[in-house]
């Protein structure tokens, strides 16, 4: 076994001595293991051979002519700092010893020479080459690893010095390594307190530590993983700006409009819940006005759509300054804007607030040489006299403001319940509900979902009708809501997935072919149902798959209580079922709690696809929604596709799934059979 150099190869054994028979004695016993060594009369002779062969272990006096052994020594650590040297002595004083020791010398062995000795003294010195090429190996593969990740990574020792950092912590510091190593956190990070801070902080403690740091210098986040290292620390960095930004702009358009920068209907409903709250514990009034600007559709038609969201940001901003601070302005989408008042002591206040905004609309705006006046249809609720919920107050000056636009428009009514019959046609409709749920008038209906790529069907979503033998197809959206409110949803929900489910085990046994199966659940039923035994149930009773069923859930109800969703959601994932968020877009979920969510995919809703080639608010919407699902690794559902610009425009966008009037409206149980059948021929 001879040593081995860094790359690898063996070297060979050097002895350099100039006592005849002790060069005689030592070659042979090295000889008996090695079977060849190099040998040196002198110093002058040993350098000569080291140069030319580089021996991994020199054996030589320490006491020659010419070139002793300790300078000879000193020259070959020099030239070679890993050569392995044993010196021979026959007197072995501390001094020389020393002497020895401070050149680099490993081992010594005491003349006359024993065999035993010897090999002793060569096993160490190939034990410790050994060890050095393992460990130089090792950190060399680490190295490699280091240098290949995607991460920034350095380490510090327990002064806060930087003893490594691979090429990504070279950009993230903007100095070439030479100039980090050595240096001190304060050196490399004086702007950034906050994280040299948590470092520092992780260092005193030696306990791992995940956080995430804002670099002002840099304008980037990143999430640092500190792990306690030798009494130092290593750091792991991982640059999440673009999904820090990702996540503020789905925040931003989940609570604001992107054209005129005022809060949507989610924050709308946030704020006025907190009015209605405050008002009904104090004496205070508060307003909703729902205001309509009149003939708005002539800007777009005639002046086109850059002038007409030119006269939407003015509005927007005359708006704001008609009203106070603390009172919200809301744009709730087209040419429809909501005052919110609150804290109002007397209604002639609110007589006050609405003229001023006619007024302020009435100035003429000047655009592509046309001077518009404009005027506004409004309709005022007050809270909480007109409802104690968003809905009813929204509804309610929704009612208003059509009693104000049937009369010519530029005016304003407040509501009065004569104004709308919704309230009586509630009741019947309540009551019509529970006797056709008796009577089964209620059916499915099948809309496939399409692979977009392809338009080839991968499934189906079910869909509830209620066909009335009066009344006839009655639209979901009138009796949904009051299902919802009554409770009737609960039966009617368990029916549509158990009926569902039996269909699609008949499809399958029928073309033995595989079928996937989407089914809405309401919030109702997530809440006060028994869901999960319900889900576990209907599959039992009727053989469909698990993993063929996905439930749509809105964003909305799962936002009600995150933690009790996500378990919820769990156990329906435990079964295998899987599981979409429904109208994605149109509640106000964060990015934190979607990564929680064991969801399969993301449903944009039909209201952003609607004018997703047209309207630039509703193309950055489908667009961030799609990086962001692509990036959780989710699938992306469109649905309302109803155009082939719309399917075109989602194509481009990275959209895969779809379902729209473009490819089939909602089959009868019959009519999505044939065409099942066609796909499995």
């Amino acid at each position: 076994m001879f040593p081995r150099s860094t790359d690898g190869h063996c070297t060979p054994i050097l002895c350099v001595e100039d006592e005849p028979v002790t060069r005689m004695v030592l070659v042979k016993i090295l000889e008996s293991r090695f079977g060849q060594v190099l040998v040196a009369k002198d110093g002058q002779e040993g350098m000569a051979l080291f140069r030319q062969h580089k021996p991994g272990l020199v054996i030589t006096d320490i006491r020659m002519p010419f070139l002793d052994g300790i300078t000879m020594a000193r020259e070959m650590r020099a030239l070679a700092p890993a050569t392995k040297i044993i010196v021979l002595t026959s007197y072995g004083t501390a001094d020389l010893l020393m002497a020895a020791i401070e050149v680099g010398v490993t081992e010594y062995i005491l003349k006359p020479l024993e065999e035993e000795r010897v090999n002793a003294a060569v096993d160490k010195c190939l034990r410790e080459t050994f060890l050095e090429r393992e460990l130089l190996d090792a950190k060399a593969q680490t190295e490699t690893v280091l240098e290949s990740i995607r991460d920034a990574f350095f380490a510090l020792d327990r002064d806060g010095r930087f003893t490594y950092a691979n090429l990504k912590a070279e950009s993230y510091f903007g100095q070439p390594r030479e100039r980090i190593l050595g240096s001190s956190l304060l050196d490399l990070l004086p702007g950034d307190f906050s994280s040299r801070e948590a470092y520092l902080d992780a260092l005193r403690a030696q306990e791992i530590r995940f956080f995430e740091c804002h670099s002002p210098t840099r304008n980037a986040w990143h999430e640092a993983r500190v792990f306690p290292l030798g009494g130092g620390i290593s750091v792991y960095l991982r640059d999440i700006t673009e999904t820090k930004r990702a996540e503020e702009e789905i925040r931003f358009l989940a609570f604001y409009d992107k054209l005129t920068h005022l809060p949507n209907r989610t924050l709308l409903q946030d704020r006025a819940l907190n009015s209605i709250n405050r008002c009904m514990r104090g004496d205070q009034q508060g307003a909703l006005l729902f205001l309509d600007l009149d003939r708005f559709k002539n800007i777009n038609d005639s002046l086109g759509h850059d002038a007409g969201d030119y006269v939407l940001k003015e509005t927007a901003a005359r708006l704001k300054s008609c009203v106070r601070e603390g009172d919200t302005v809301a744009r709730l989408g087209g040419d429809e804007f909501i005052i919110l008042l609150d804290g109002i002591e007397h209604p002639k206040d609110i007589h006050w607030v609405v003229e001023r905004i006619l007024n302020a609309l009435a100035q003429e705006i000047h655009q592509q040489g046309v001077q518009l006046s404009l005027t506004a249809s409004i309709g005022v609720s007050l809270i909480p006299g007109d409802g104690e919920s968003v809905d009813d107050l929204l509804k309610a000056a929704d009612t208003a403001m059509y009693y104000s636009k049937k009369r010519g428009g530029n005016a304003y009514h407040f509501y009065r319940p004569e104004m709308n019959a919704r309230t009586q046609k509630l009741l019947v409709m309540e009551s019509t509900l529970r006797r056709s749920f008796h009577n089964r008038d209620f059916t499915l209906e099948f809309q496939p979902q399409c692979d977009l790529p392809t338009q080839s069907l991968h499934g189906f979503e079910a869909l509830m009708r209620w066909r009335h033998p009066d009344l006839g197809l009655v639209p979901p959206s009138d009796f949904i809501p009051v299902a919802e409110q009554t409770g009737l949803i609960l039966p009617l929900g368990e029916w549509a997935l158990e009926h569902a489910c039996r269909q699609g085990r008949q499809w399958m046994e029928r073309y033995d072919r595989p079928v996937r199966l989407a089914v809405n659940v309401s919030s109702r039923q997530f809440w006060q149902g028994d869901l999960v035994g319900t889900v576990s149930r209907t599959l039992a009773a009727t053989g469909f798959p698990a993993p063929l069923l996905e439930l749509e859930l809105t964003e909305s109800l799962l936002m009600n209580d995150v933690e009790l969703a996500i378990g919820t959601m769990h156990q329906l994932a435990a079964m295998g079922v899987r599981l979409c968020i429904d109208d994605f877009g149109t509640g106000y979920s964060s990015l934190a709690s979607l990564q929680r969510f064991p969801i399969h995919a993301l449903k944009i809703d039909k209201s952003f696809v609607k004018d997703v080639t047209t309207n630039p608010n509703d193309l950055a919407i489908c667009k961030a929604i799609i990086s962001l699902a692509h990036s959780l690794k989710l699938e992306v559902v469109a649905e309302g596709i109803e155009h082939l610009d719309q399917l075109e425009g989602l194509l481009d966008l990275g959209c895969e799934s779809g379902q729209g009037y473009l490819f089939s409206p909602a089959l009868t149980p019959e009519q999505a059979a044939e065409m099942f059948l066609r796909v499995c021929r």
